[in-house]
Formats: C-alpha cells, sequence, structure tokens
C-alpha cells in the first residue's frame, strides 16, 4: 500500500484502520466537517481515504500546531469535531452552524497576501484532478514516488500520495526531513521521483554524491531563483515543477528545460488564459468545467501575473512572473521582484535576497531588498546592480539582514516583510525626535 519512513503498511493494516474509525461516533455522519492533527502520518492517511470513502469532510492540520491555534482553525472550518494528537483524544469546537452539503477536503489558503481563508474541495473534483494528472504526467508511470514534503498539505498528499495510488504504486512518505535520511532511502529505489520543496532540493543536490543524480524530483510552491537552478540540474536528471492553488489543486506541470519560471503546460481537465509573451503578462485565470448539468463552471481568479511561451510543436508552457500585488510599480514602469531576485543572486557574496514595496508619500512605491551575506554591504551590491539591471529596476532601499523568514513553503511574505519594515522606519523616526 505505502511506506512512511521505514514502515510499510498493507492493505490489511488500512483494514485495522478503518475498523477503528468504524465506531467512533462522530465519523457516523455524511457530510459532516471533521478536523485532525494527528502525530501518526499513517493514521491521517488512512482517515483520509476513509473520509473520502464515507463522504466525509476532514481538514488536516499540521502536528507541530498548538491546541488552541488548531482549535481555532477547526472552528474557522466549520468542524464538529477536532481529533488532537490521536483519535483517541476528540476536543470539542466551538461551532453550531449547518454544514454545506458537499463532503470533501478543507485546506487553509497559504495567507501571503492576508488573513488565510478555508477552501473546501469536493472528492468528486479530487478525483477528477487525480485521474487528469496521471493521464498528462505519464513519465511518472515507471517511476517509484517519494513525498518529501507535508502530507497535511494539497501537494504532498494529493499529487504525491493519491496520484501514486491511483497509478497503482506505492509510495514512500518521508517524514524526517534530514537531507542525509531522504538522500538514502531515495538512493536505495528504482527510478526515484522526489516530490518536495525547492529548498530540500537546492539541499539534497549539495549532498548528493558526486558520482551520480538523483533520476527524478518534482517541485511546487514557489520558482526555485536561477543560481540555484543551475545548481540543481547538474545533479538532477528529470527536473519538473507544477503550479496550482487552493481552489483548483494541480493545473500545470511539465519538465523544466531551461527557464527557472517556467511551471508547466495545462492539465487537460481545466482551461487557463494569462498573457501571450513575456512583454505583456496578465493575470493567470483557471476555469474548471461544470462537473454536471447542475453546476456551473468554477473560475477562479488567482493574482498571479503569468504568459504562455508558444511552442513549434506541441502545446504552450505557462510561465510565472510575480504576483500582481508584489508588482512594484516605479516611475509608471512594473519591477517585478522574482525576476529582481534572480539577478541579485547571481552575485557570489549573496547567499538569499527578497525584494518587496513600500509605500512612498512622493514616489508612491519604492523597491525594498533584503539580502543576507558574509562580507557584501549596501553600496557595494548597489554598484554592482547598476550594471546589470535598467535605472528603474535597482533598488531604492537595500539592507543586509541575518536572516529572511520564509514560510514552510519556502514562499515569502512580501506584505509581512512591508509592514515590518514601515513598523521598524517609524519606530526609529520616533527613536530620533525623542533622543
Amino acid at each position: 500500500m505505502l511506506s512512511v519512513d521505514s514502515t510499510f503498511y498493507s492493505t490489511h493494516d488500512f483494514e485495522r484502520f478503518y475498523q477503528q474509525f468504524s465506531s467512533i461516533t462522530a465519523l457516523h455522519v455524511k457530510h459532516v466537517n471533521i478536523a485532525v492533527c494527528l502525530y501518526d502520518t499513517a493514521t491521517w492517511l488512512a482517515l483520509c481515504l476513509y473520509a473520502k470513502n464515507h463522504e466525509i469532510s476532514v481538514l488536516p492540520i499540521h502536528p507541530d500546531t498548538p491546541l488552541e491555534l488548531a482549535k481555532r482553525t477547526a472552528s474557522r472550518a466549520k468542524c464538529t469535531a477536532l481529533f488532537y494528537g490521536d483519535m483517541h483524544n476528540q476536543v470539542t469546537v466551538e461551532y453550531s452552524g449547518e454544514n454545506d452539503k458537499v463532503a470533501g477536503l478543507i485546506q487553509m489558503s497559504s495567507g501571503t497576501t492576508g488573513e488565510p481563508k478555508c477552501i473546501k474541495r469536493s472528492w468528486v473534483a479530487i478525483d477528477i484532478e487525480i485521474a487528469s494528472y496521471i493521464f498528462h504526467f505519464q513519465d511518472a508511470d515507471d517511476m517509484t514516488p517519494f513525498v518529501a514534503c507535508p502530507v497535511t498539505h494539497s501537494y504532498g498528499l494529493i499529487c504525491g500520495v493519491l496520484v501514486a495510488l491511483g497509478r497503482g504504486k506505492s509510495p514512500t512518505v518521508i517524514t524526517n526531513i534530514n537531507p542525509k535520511f531522504i538522500i538514502k532511502n531515495v538512493m536505495a529505489a528504482k527510478k526515484p521521483l522526489l516530490y518536495s520543496s525547492p529548498a530540500m532540493l537546492s539541499m539534497i543536490s549539495l549532498l548528493w554524491p558526486k558520482n551520480s543524480s538523483l533520476y527524478a524530483a518534482m517541485t511546487s510552491g514557489t520558482l526555485m531563483s536561477k543560481p540555484a537552478l543551475e545548481k540543481v540540474r547538474g545533479r538532477i536528471t528529470h527536473l519538473y515543477q507544477q503550479y496550482g492553488c487552493s481552489e483548483s489543486g494541480c493545473v500545470s506541470l511539465s519538465r523544466i528545460e531551461s527557464s527557472n519560471t517556467s511551471i508547466g503546460k495545462v492539465l487537460p481537465h481545466v482551461q487557463i488564459s494569462s498573457g501571450l509573451d513575456a512583454s505583456h503578462p496578465k493575470e493567470i485565470v483557471i476555469t474548471i468545467p461544470a462537473i454536471n448539468a447542475s453546476h456551473q463552471p468554477q473560475v477562479i481568479h488567482t493574482n498571479d501575473l503569468g504568459y504562455f511561451e508558444q511552442a513549434e510543436n506541441g502545446s504552450p508552457t505557462l510561465h510565472f512572473v510575480a504576483r500582481q500585488d508584489d508588482t512594484i510599480i516605479v516611475s509608471g514602469l512594473n519591477v517585478y521582484p522574482q525576476e529582481i531576485e534572480d539577478i541579485v543572486l547571481e552575485h557570489p557574496s549573496v547567499l538569499d535576497a527578497v525584494l518587496f514595496k513600500v509605500n512612498d508619500s512622493a514616489a508612491g512605491q519604492r523597491a525594498c531588498l533584503y539580502f543576507t551575506t558574509d562580507t557584501l554591504d549596501a553600496d557595494a551590491l548597489r554598484t554592482w546592480c547598476s550594471g546589470k539591471l535598467a535605472k528603474y529596476q535597482i533598488p531604492q532601499f537595500l539592507h543586509a539582514v541575518a536572516h529572511i523568514e520564509r514560510l514552510p513553503n519556502g514562499k515569502v511574505n512580501r506584505k509581512k516583510l512591508a509592514e515590518n519594515y514601515a513598523h521598524q522606519k517609524q519606530q526609529n523616526t520616533l527613536e530620533q525626535v525623542t533622543g
């Protein structure tokens, strides 16, 4: 069936899980919303399959989440029960409203641009995504799947585990995030396909034995920088990238050939509109056709800017440019953070970098760059940028910092960085006035 780290769980093992679940009263009601924050990964995966087969809606919460936060999250998702730690510990959730009559997987959005929101996708919609993903990504038919990313999130759960089971494969879920442990497990497999994050793949590529390469890897969540991609490509034979959002699941996927902004070819179960070339990016809009005559098509505005690169043979490739609200307008011209970060990271002394916008009463918006380095100062980096960037693209403010905070999926909350920057600037001004 599947493995968690070094432990294999057979179909019979999962049947025993199902028998345990059948004795729990809270799981007897169709369309009920339940939340689970379970320490044991195998129990969670078995419960997910049980919920899917019994028309139960389930919200998985990362096992590191404190109890009070888990309870608030469960209440926001309209759950009537929270299983915390294990299935024997059912916690009361303060929610008395009515649930909808659609059973599915409940996820919280990443919250990179504001308060996270609750999103439910029906099990029917997820089945359609899985079938489309398998049909589109036939390269993986003879690969052995390893999932080294959270299976409480749809990327690891649906694309990693449920897709593998749909192919008739036995996936291995790796919860030990030590790169050496991951390498040891993956190296023992025939044609391994590793689902992970850009940050983890970068670390694995550094530690991978010099006389070999990882057969295949999938990345998602955030773009890999150009310098990181060049390093990783030398250690991974087949490197893939996929794109999607909480409302739609995965909608595009393909092998990365040369561009780090390539987020794949569109899966057959959706339609996507965007810009027609790199000079004229537009919002990526996803349309999911109606499941049946009683439903309406679902149109999802992603707030992501992108464009299609036309191919001489075959379907066009979708490229990601930036979040629309991350775009910085300088002198009437658009500055895209990923583009600037990629160039800044080419400097040999820059270890990490993030660009975000700050409000300015005179100019409207200005670009601020945080970067980490061992030896470089801001003036030297600004001088270096003048030879690599157009004048309007050079960040107005550059600050060397000890660390750049990232979310678990590798993304940066630029809005939060801007708010903290503005607050710190205000504090500094007050100290100067009162000092």
